[in-house]
């Protein structure tokens, strides 16, 4: 129990210090601990780890994707990320353009879905180099017809595809196109405007043009596998992965090259005056017989030979003898 002072005892102290003989005490206040704004409306709900995580995933996924769009489109492409973000649904709506190529995708086993949104500039820079020009962009933007969505439909599939791939070391997607639409706001009721979504900002260079395309996927989503986005976690399951993995997976990737193979029936030696007195229904001999082997050539090699013949209707050859070995030549 504190002791009470009695009213001669106050008397005496307040005498002591009016008349200096008790100095008065200085009370120094604490420093106060700094204050950290926190904003309400946008609440992080991704950790910096998992944000690092995010980047270094989606880094992976653009050199898968860089690889396969440049086989795809015939010439030299950059895919490269620009930024990963947290904002609002609603934010992210409001700040793609319309019209634009907005997909709506099934990230099934996860419950929910993502969006991927395809830039403009980049949608007819791949539709001018797929239709035979150089990449090049329209300087007015315009919805897609059919026909276009058609072929950017296949550039989709091989964004899955890396997708896929990158997302393997932490759960195994299989990713599937719900619907796409050209105007964005008729998927604004798709979330609540306050989700906090994560978005993945890609930049891919075609020859001197250049597009985005970005990958929006909402919190709620990766909640289930939220635990798994840790750096360590991550790290450990990348280490922990059998190198033959590694190896099929690159093994797929070259199976999916294109090689020219070619079957010679035979060949003939003109002299020019020949080749110049050639006239309808001619015939020329060729050394080899009809009854010998034929060589079978891929990428210039001779690899096989066969027999020629037709199936269903096509001209076709029957391969009776390997003699390339493997294909360590074609490195």
């Amino acid at each position: 129990m504190a002791e009470i002072l009695s009213q001669s005892e106050i008397d005496s102290l307040l005498n002591a210090l009016s008349s200096g003989t008790i100095e008065e005490d200085v009370h120094v206040s604490e420093p106060t601990k700094g204050v950290k704004v926190y904003d309400f409306k946008h609440p992080d709900r991704f950790s910096k780890d998992q944000t690092r995580s995010l980047q270094m995933l989606h880094e992976h996924f653009s050199r898968l994707f860089s690889t396969s769009l440049s086989t795809y489109l015939r010439t030299i492409t950059e895919v490269k990320l620009v930024s990963v973000d947290q904002l609002s649904y609603d934010e992210f709506i409001r700040s793609i353009p319309n019209p634009t190529c907005v997909n709506l995708i099934d990230m099934n086993p996860l419950d929910g879905n993502a969006l991927l949104e395809v830039s403009p500039s980049l949608t007819f820079a791949i539709i001018d180099r797929l239709m035979g020009g150089k990449g090049q962009t329209f300087r007015k933007n315009r919805e897609i017809t059919e026909i276009e969505q058609s072929i950017i439909l296949k550039i989709i599939e091989r964004i899955f595809e890396g997708l896929e791939e990158a997302w393997a070391g932490v759960v195994k997607l299989n990713l599937a196109l719900k619907s796409t639409e050209t105007n964005p706001q008729l998927f604004l009721q798709l979330f609540l405007p306050t989700e906090m979504v994560i978005l993945m900002t890609m930049e891919v260079n075609i020859g001197e043009s250049s597009g985005t395309f970005c990958i929006c996927i909402p919190y709620v989503v990766l909640e289930p596998v939220a635990n798994k986005l840790s750096s360590r976690s991550w790290f450990s399951g990348r280490k922990a992965g059998d190198d033959s993995k590694k190896g099929g997976a690159m093994e797929s990737h070259i199976k999916k090259v294109d090689l020219p193979l070619t079957a010679y029936l035979g060949g003939a030696k003109l002299k020019i005056s020949e080749i110049l007195s050639l006239e309808l229904n001619d015939v020329v001999q060729l050394e080899t017989r009809k009854d010998e082997e034929i060589e079978i050539e891929v990428s210039g090699k001779t690899m096989y030979r066969g027999r020629p013949g037709t199936h269903r209707n096509h001209r076709a050859f029957k391969v009776t003898e390997v003699v390339g070995g493997d294909m360590g030549w074609l490195s």
